[in-house]
């Protein structure tokens, strides 16, 4: 694997099977309850974008993903853009926050969503709040990026911060090195 670190911005990207997924992104805060906003999805962000690809490690959905699977966040890019998903193992409830913050504008449309669940979009359009209450089904949201250079994401469940080991990336179920972490694309 190719390693290059740039410390400048404080983005580490790894090229190969399992590229850049994890740096500090310490400026992100958890979503404020209470807000009922829902995202704007009538402009799809679906410009081909021409500086690089996200990396291997993100594509495909996580193996592991299932309804009533380990209690954590799912996610992952493909053809269709981004999916965030959340789920666990018993009929208790469970509340998965968090943000996504990006380079470039984004679009948002929520699945599988109820009662006080929302997705929210910030009104310049670079950043996504949510908070989705689980009952051991599948709660989530999909989102499009306007060719954004990189994503940084942050999750907590019940309040908490989610440990690595309970955020899924990819097809290869590969864990953040650390929540919150960034996402960049890569060469």
């Amino acid at each position: 694997m190719k390693l290059r670190l740039w410390l400048a911005s404080g983005t580490l990207t790894l090229s190969g099977l399992f590229a850049a997924v994890a740096v500090p992104a310490t400026t992100l805060a958890t979503t404020t309850a209470g807000s009922t906003t829902t995202a704007d999805t009538t402009t799809a962000a679906t410009t081909a974008c021409t500086d690089g690809r996200w990396p291997r490690s993100v594509q495909g959905r996580p193996t592991l993903f299932h309804a009533g699977g380990r209690a954590g966040d799912y996610i992952w890019h493909d053809a269709n853009g981004w999916h965030v998903r959340v789920t666990h193992a018993t009929s208790s409830r469970f509340v998965f926050s968090g943000r996504i913050v990006s380079s470039a504008p984004l679009d948002a449309a929520p699945v599988g969503l109820e009662g006080r669940d929302y997705v929210a979009l910030s009104a310049d359009r670079k950043t996504i709040s949510y908070r989705l209450v689980n009952y051991g089904g599948i709660d989530g949201f999909n989102f499009r990026t306007a060719c954004a250079r990189s994503l940084s994401f942050l999750g907590y469940m019940n309040g908490s911060k989610l440990p690595v080991s309970r955020i899924w990336l990819g097809y290869y179920n590969v864990h953040p090195l650390q929540n919150p972490f960034i996402v960049t694309r890569v060469s």
